[in-house]
């Protein structure tokens, strides 16, 4: 057999493997397809009302989401209604007044309170505003509950809606309060995240949602989905504002003790150039200060010697000695080594 009818051969062995191992394979796997949750995509993601604005926008509604508070129009439409993810406690009386004045006029205001609250006591504007008491229960039960909602049309006809509010505040003893407001209305929450992504098909607060923009129908529904935490400074004069203040006595006593004057005003020289003197009894003073003293008598009695050599009138002032010197006695040694370095008249 030739070469070329030996590869001819293999090659022929080869594909019939081949197409074996295809059939097998083809009969042995079998192929389907299956959904993979891949959580929220990159808008519901950074808006937490993303759901909410898809499905006011499919009902018929013109929503627009922002991130801050500062893109909000202003002046506010009083046809508009505006979700705001800011808790009330965030706002600064500005802010709150400026609301206010929106509703009066006959806007919408959603808006979720936080923190505990008595009237007129505390710095959450808005509350005091509406005079409107928060507090906190012992035992929270986050039950479904059920809320009903007077419709304007017919005051008779109340719709009831299972509600799952998940928070232990409450306002005026209640999970939520609607309020009027001049010609508009104002509508406190305890827990704003039933209408957020993950809970808004729960119960029924998909319908809730609905059913209080359509007390207000008509005009542009705002929703501001970014919470605004409040300063580390407001933080602290809201609940530590006694050790702040004290912190802060503590400070100015601690600067007014160290820029003190220490010691004596000193009488500013007049401008005429010193004299030699003058330093050298500066400088002697200040090592005498300093515990040189002895360093002062070794050099005059250094100099004394190298002046005196082989004549010595009284060795016992040029003797070193280790006993403590007063600046007297300091004095009358060196000015008895001063008599002694004076040439001889």
């Amino acid at each position: 057999m030739s070469r070329r009818s030996w590869l001819l051969s293999l090659t022929l062995l080869a594909l019939l493997l081949a197409g074996s191992l295809a059939w097998w394979l083809s009969q042995q796997l079998i192929q389907r397809s299956e959904e993979v949750y891949a959580g929220y995509g990159e808008a519901a993601q950074r808006n937490p009302f993303y759901a909410a604005e898809r499905l006011l926008t499919r009902l018929g509604r013109t929503v627009h989401s922002v991130r801050r508070l500062d893109e909000l129009p202003d002046p506010f439409d009083p046809a508009d209604t505006v979700l705001m993810a800011i808790p009330t406690y965030a706002l600064n009386a500005a802010a709150s007044q400026r609301l206010l004045d929106w509703v009066e006029q006959g806007g919408h205001l959603l808006i979720a309170a936080q923190q505990e609250q008595e009237p007129g006591q505390g710095l959450d504007y808005l509350l005091n505003a509406l005079h409107v008491r928060s507090h906190r229960v012992e035992t929270a039960v986050y039950d479904p509950v059920a809320v009903t909602l007077n419709s304007a049309a017919d005051p008779h006809a109340a719709p009831s809606f299972q509600l799952r509010f998940q928070s232990d505040l409450r306002l005026n003893d209640a999970p939520w309060l609607p309020l009027r407001w001049g010609r508009g209305r104002v509508t406190l929450l305890t827990d704003l995240d039933l209408f957020g992504n993950d809970r808004l098909m729960d119960h029924d607060h998909a319908d809730w949602l609905w059913a209080l923009l359509e007390q207000h129908p008509g005009g542009v529904v705002w929703l501001q989905y970014r919470k605004l935490a409040p300063s580390l400074a407001q933080l602290l004069w809201q609940h530590a504002w006694m050790p702040l203040l004290g912190l802060i006595m503590t400070l100015l006593a601690g600067l007014w003790h160290y820029s003190r004057r220490l010691g004596p005003v000193l009488t500013p020289r007049a401008g005429e150039p010193r004299r030699l003197i003058d330093h050298l009894q500066a400088s002697s003073r200040f090592l005498w200060r300093h515990g040189a003293g002895p360093m002062l008598l070794h050099a005059a009695r250094q100099y004394a010697q190298r002046r005196h050599v082989g004549a010595l009138p009284d060795p016992t002032v040029l003797e070193d000695s280790d006993q403590p010197l007063t600046e007297r006695e300091l004095i009358q040694i060196i000015q008895n080594l001063q008599r002694l370095n004076r040439p001889p008249s």
